[in-house]
């Protein structure tokens, strides 16, 4: 009798298992390339450079678009074009589908404003995003232009015969990043039925330190990581009071939330995790809840 209550709650734990949080097709989206596009890696599940470390068991795929440019541009490999293939593939609700999104960086941006924009009607069943240092909210490292390069030529140790290149290839990008581009691109209120796990990061470098307010992992202040309605010197994510205003020292200070939707991964606390923006995205541990 023991013998076949184990095999029956075996069998329940499979099934529960293959119905439950591993079956959803997981959809990763890269952050920014500054020297190369990794549009060749569309719709695989290996691919070189893409993303180093994925968890054990899941059935994953990769967004391969081109993340030196605009992700909502007009073109075939823009990073919204690109995830809109992967979610009418694997997350149509009408075909009773269901997915999860890993997105770093620039590609929890492309994540963020891909759903508000176009899924509105509900007609793909994204489960929610886990957003790793998420430059949805844009970054002031982008709002410097061409001086941005030298800063990401620094964090991302690029050679000097790479930076024209990079300057050429990535002004797209960067320039969507803009923080009042960013922001006024699509309404990050609306979540459409996703909900989006954010994951911050704190520890900065000199170079990039006294152009990103408040907390920030070397290219996004946690205004953008952390979600919040403006931007603003805040130190912990999900609600802070600040001035708005970093030089009306008589303001009174205002009560800031994430946009709607927007919480914490529930293994990171509101203080962030002490790594550089580079440093986060494979820690397996944040990718999935």
């Amino acid at each position: 009798m023991k013998t076949i209550k184990y095999l029956l709650g075996a069998l329940l734990l499979m099934q529960i298992f293959a119905g439950g949080v591993f079956a959803e097709k997981v959809i990763f989206v890269h952050g920014m390339s500054l020297i190369e596009s990794n549009e060749s890696c569309q719709d695989q599940t290996d691919c070189e450079n893409y993303w180093d470390q994925i968890p054990d068991g899941i059935d994953h795929v990769f967004v391969g678009y081109d993340g030196r440019r605009n992700p909502f541009a007009s073109a075939s490999t823009a990073g919204s074009v690109r995830l809109l293939e992967m979610l009418n593939k694997y997350c149509r609700t009408d075909q009773d589908q269901s997915c999860r999104i890993v997105a770093e960086s620039l590609g929890g941006f492309t994540t963020a404003g891909t759903i508000a924009m176009y899924n509105q009607t509900g007609l793909y069943n994204i489960l929610y995003s886990t957003q790793i240092v998420s430059a949805e909210g844009g970054s002031e490292i982008a709002n410097l232009g061409d001086t941005a390069i030298e800063i990401l030529k620094f964090v991302f140790a690029l050679g000097d015969n790479q930076v024209a290149a990079a300057i050429e290839q990535s002004r797209d990008a960067i320039d969507s990043l803009v923080t009042s581009s960013a922001r006024g691109l699509f309404d990050h209120n609306r979540n459409n039925g996703t909900a989006f796990y954010h994951v911050a990061a704190r520890k900065s470098i000199w170079i990039a330190e006294p152009f990103l307010p408040g907390e920030d992992d070397t290219l996004v202040a946690f205004h953008s990581a952390c979600a919040y309605r403006t931007t603003g010197a805040f130190n912990v994510c999900m609600g802070q009071k600040i001035r708005t205003c970093s030089w009306c020292f008589w303001q009174r200070k205002k009560w800031i939330s994430p946009w709607e939707g927007h919480q914490m991964h529930p293994e990171v606390s509101n203080d962030g995790v002490d790594l550089m923006h580079s440093g986060v995205h494979n820690i397996t541990a944040y990718h999935l809840l």
